[in-house]
């Protein structure tokens, strides 16, 4: 038999969480319902998008805490955000459609890890830590090492928590103007001269372009045809190899015109 839970608090989840039936975790539920997949026939689904703390945004110094239960839509129109981490309201704003910004979790982007998810390379280039619960307590760890495996059961993403960066950009490249599935990414923030560049859609986890990131904080005008060069050294072989390598040169362009605080 399946059942529908909603905890209101961790204490409850745990309590729902038994080792004695299959567990579904859902927040907006934006992959189900866009492409229904069968239900499964026995266990719990349990919907976390009421448990107390999920939905909160805010500074602590200079960091920036977000709850995992936070909606795509309040990343892409919070003033705050906007003010103290733009690559997330720039990556938030290019998602999906309203639809899906409407019930889509940053939470949930990381967790179903997707290779084109929009908002893993914005949190990546913003050094981001993952909060996670594990039953009996929290932990904080990289948002990289957290994507080099996969989640364990009953292991639940909290939150985020980055250092205020007022510099930040995002641009993507989709086969339509939305809601397109990403065909490359490109995520930039830090203090100036510091800033960490990040590539999406080039492989299973977001890949970190040093070589270009230093032309990029160095403002050396060969960053763009580093960037190309970069990218398609990272899938070398691949049909879409070279034609995401000559699209990253104007996409490369729009990235410095957002950084100089222009629209592109």
């Amino acid at each position: 038999m399946l059942s529908f839970l909603a905890p209101r608090s961790l204490a409850e989840l745990a309590a729902m969480l038994t080792p004695d039936r299959p567990s579904w975790l859902i927040a907006g539920g934006t992959d189900r319902l866009i492409a229904p997949a069968s239900l499964p026939d026995e266990g719990v689904i349990l919907d976390l998008s009421r448990l107390a703390g999920l939905d909160r945004i805010e500074t602590a110094g200079d960091r920036l805490i977000l709850g995992a239960g936070v909606t795509v839509a309040r990343l892409a129109s919070d003033e705050r955000i906007a003010r103290l981490a733009p690559v997330l309201t720039r990556a938030a704003r290019v998602f999906g459609s309203a639809q899906i910004r409407n019930r889509a979790t940053i939470g949930g982007n990381v967790a179903n890890n997707s290779p084109a998810a929009d908002l893993t390379p914005a949190l990546l280039a913003a050094d981001a830590q993952v909060r996670l619960w594990r039953g009996g307590g929290e932990c904080a760890l990289p948002l990289e090492r957290l994507l080099s495996r996969t989640l364990d059961p009953g292991e639940i993403i909290l939150g985020f928590d980055l250092p205020v960066s007022e510099q930040g950009g995002f641009v993507k490249l989709g086969q339509r103007r939305e809601p397109a599935i990403s065909r490359l990414t490109l995520a930039a923030a830090g203090p100036a001269g510091a800033l960490r560049l990040y590539a999406g859609a080039v492989g299973p986890v977001p890949r970190r372009l040093t070589g270009a990131e230093a032309l990029l904080n160095a403002g050396d005008p060969g960053f763009a045809e580093a960037l190309s060069g970069e990218l398609a050294a990272a899938n070398p072989g691949r049909a879409s190899t070279r034609y995401k390598a000559l699209a990253a040169r104007g996409l490369a362009a729009d990235l410095l015109a957002q950084l100089a605080g222009a629209a592109p």
